[in-house]
């Protein structure tokens, strides 16, 4: 198994893990967690990138890789990472906890509201809300949005982590 698809299936796995902590311990539906949350995920995220690159830098690459290969690295990493997590989050909102979407719904809903939308308004809102916010547009945005920051991150890591060859150095100054 490649290294970058071993950090995905990592990835991708903790992502999974963290929302059945939440649901086991009834920690759901605790909004100061959930965006707690999301920032430990993204910090998760740039760390099992940074290492997968790291690692396939310092065994396979004999200590060095070029931006491109961290780069491609990066990216199957948050691609196969984003899959599972997309796949997840289907499950989770369709048999594991299907009254969370609903939950949100009203969340959002009541925030609306307390913003000083008319009832009117909040329900022309509703449609356009369920139709956003059914399981499948939920992991679909999971993906999209996994992809996007792993762009970011993989961009920052491979940066970071790239080291070229003497011979390429060399090539590089003529």
């Amino acid at each position: 198994m490649s290294t970058s698809v071993k950090y995905g299936l990592i990835l991708g796995g903790v992502l999974a893990a963290l929302p059945l902590i939440f649901y086991s311990l009834g920690l759901e539906k605790n909004e100061t967690l959930q965006n707690i949350s999301m920032y430990f995920n993204i910090v998760l995220m740039a760390v099992i990138i940074f290492l997968g690159i790291k690692e396939f830098r310092d065994k396979s690459g004999n200590g060095f890789i070029t931006f491109g290969k961290g780069f491609s690295m990066g990216m199957v990493i948050s691609i196969v990472g984003g899959a599972i997590s997309a796949v997840f989050s289907y499950l989770y909102f369709t048999v594991i906890n299907p009254g969370m979407v609903t939950y949100i719904r009203m969340m959002q809903e009541q925030k609306m509201i307390e913003k000083g939308m008319s009832e009117s308004e909040v329900e022309k809102m509703a449609d356009t809300m369920a139709m956003w916010s059914t399981p499948t547009m939920m992991a679909s945005f999971s993906l999209v949005g996994m992809i996007i920051m792993g762009l970011v991150i993989t961009l920052i890591c491979a940066g970071i982590l790239k080291r070229r060859t003497l011979l390429l150095k060399f090539l590089d100054q003529e």
